[in-house]
């Protein structure tokens, strides 16, 4: 039997909507590169991959879209780490400006290479918690008239 579109919205918005999940508990399954609503299967495959659906409990993750967040997430943590470092580093006299350069990039790159993975799978966790998805899942429809924005010619 065919879903008509409200129906088809319902069931999104069931698949997307958290089970008796907290948003701790989510994030703490995001960071861990697990399923937020289940805890096993993993989000991710391979480094930065984002896996279509749950391999254990089939919740599909391909309306989460992470985008820009985990990077933006990753610099933040990092930068603040190295940032001291580059004070550091760049006052002592005593350490040769090749040692300072070779300890700062091996930090950033381990930093980086730890933290964005588990800031891609904190975001997706985020994502499905809050239901942010970027979807419309309401069966509304939105008024298209001369008077308001909602035209699809976009004028």
């Amino acid at each position: 039997m065919p879903m008509n579109d409200a129906s088809q919205s319902d069931v999104i918005a069931a698949d997307m909507m958290p089970a008796d999940v907290s948003t701790f508990t989510a994030i703490r399954r995001g960071l861990a590169r697990r399923c937020p609503r289940c805890g096993e299967g993993k989000v991710l495959s391979g480094y930065l991959a984002r896996e279509p659906e749950c391999k254990s409990c089939q919740l599909d993750l391909t309306p989460i879209s992470a985008d820009d967040g985990p990077a933006w997430a990753t610099l933040l943590v990092v930068g603040h780490v190295v940032a001291p470092l580059l004070i550091l580093f760049g006052r002592d006299e005593r350490i040769p400006i090749w040692l300072a350069i070779l300890a700062l990039s091996a930090i950033m790159l381990v930093g980086v290479w730890w933290c964005l993975p588990r800031a891609k799978g904190l975001f997706i966790a985020l994502i499905w918690s809050t239901g942010a998805t970027g979807e419309d899942v309401s069966p509304q429809v939105l008024k298209q008239d001369s008077d308001s924005h909602n035209r699809p010619d976009g004028a």
